[in-house]
C-alpha cells in the first residue's frame, strides 16, 4: 500500500508552467523599448502598441512612391514646380486660339506681337496651356464687352448732342448740318474724313458745330448756308434774337407814324418767332 506522504518525481519532460497570466501591452510599456532620446516624444501618443505604429509606416512608405511637389524655395525648384504643373519648357509651345466671330477690330489686338509677349510673361508667371487659354479667351471676351459699352455709351453722347444742336439751332438746324458737311469737303481732305470715319468723329455733334461755324465764318459764298432757292437762309434762335433786338432799337420800331414801323414789328415778332419756337 502506497504511502500518500512519499514524494511524488516528477518527469524530465513535464511543461513549464508559467505563473504570470499575459495582457496587453500598454503604451507606456511598448515605448519602454525605445532609447531614451526619443520614447517620450510626443509623435508616438496616438499609437496604442507596436503593431499601430508599424501600420502607420506602411501607409506612409505606399505614398512614398507616388508624384509628389516638395515645397520650393529656390528658382530651380519653383521651374521644377511648374514643369510639374504642365508649363512648356518654351514661351513658343503655348497653343493659342482666339474664340470664334471676333469682330477685326478686335482680333487686331491680338496680334504677333501682342501674344509673343503675352507668352513670355505667362511663362515667366509659370501659367500651363490650359491657363494661357482661358486667359486669352477671358480677354477677348472682356475687349469685345468694353467695346460695346464703349459703343453704347458713345452713341447715347451722339444723340444727347444732336437734341441739343437741334434745340441751339432751332430751325437752321438743317441748313447748318448741310453747311457743316460743305465746309468739311472744302477743307478736311481725304486723311481727315478716313479718321473721321474710322474713329466716329464724324457724326460728333460738336465736331458738326465746328464746321458749320467755319462755313458761316471762311467760306467765300455765305450762300452755301442757305436754300439753293434763293430765300433768306434760316437763323439759329440766337441769331434770331440777336437780330430782333438790333431791329427793336430801330427809330421806326417805336415810332408808330413811321411808314417803316408796321413792317419792322412784323419782323421782330417773326424773329422772336425763331428765337422761342414752341
Amino acid at each position: 500500500m502506497p504511502n500518500d506522504s512519499a514524494p511524488v518525481e516528477e518527469a524530465d519532460n513535464a511543461p513549464e508552467v508559467s505563473t504570470s497570466t499575459p495582457t496587453a501591452e500598454s503604451s507606456e510599456d511598448w515605448r519602454s523599448a525605445l532609447s531614451e532620446d526619443i520614447r517620450d516624444n510626443q509623435n508616438f501618443d496616438k499609437f496604442k502598441d507596436v503593431n499601430a505604429l508599424a501600420a502607420s509606416y506602411v501607409n506612409l512608405q505606399s505614398h512614398l512612391g507616388r508624384d509628389k511637389i516638395s515645397k520650393p524655395v529656390t528658382d530651380e525648384d519653383w521651374n521644377d514646380v511648374y514643369e510639374f504643373l504642365g508649363r512648356p519648357e518654351d514661351p513658343d509651345k503655348y497653343e493659342i486660339e482666339l474664340p470664334e466671330g471676333l469682330s477685326e477690330e478686335v482680333a487686331a489686338q491680338f496680334n504677333d506681337e501682342a501674344l509673343s509677349s503675352f507668352k513670355q510673361e505667362a511663362h515667366k508667371l509659370g501659367l500651363n496651356s490650359s491657363q494661357v487659354k482661358s486667359l486669352v479667351a477671358w480677354q477677348a471676351s472682356n475687349v469685345v464687352t468694353q467695346q460695346s459699352n464703349f459703343s453704347e455709351i458713345q452713341n447715347q453722347s451722339i444723340e444727347d448732342g444732336e437734341r441739343a444742336l437741334k434745340e441751339e439751332w432751332g430751325r437752321a438746324y438743317d441748313q447748318n448740318i448741310e453747311a457743316a458737311k460743305k465746309a468739311f469737303n472744302e477743307y478736311g481732305g481725304d486723311d481727315l474724313a478716313e479718321i473721321m470715319v474710322s474713329s466716329g468723329l464724324g457724326n460728333n455733334p460738336a465736331m458738326l458745330k465746328a464746321f458749320a461755324n467755319i462755313a458761316k465764318t471762311t467760306m467765300a459764298d455765305k450762300d452755301l448756308a442757305g436754300p439753293s432757292s434763293g430765300e433768306r437762309a434760316a437763323l439759329t434762335p440766337e441769331e434770331a434774337k440777336t437780330e430782333a433786338q438790333s431791329l427793336m432799337s430801330h427809330p421806326a420800331y417805336l415810332n408808330k407814324r413811321h411808314p417803316e414801323h408796321a413792317g419792322i414789328v412784323n419782323k421782330v415778332q417773326n424773329l422772336y418767332t425763331q428765337a422761342y419756337p414752341e
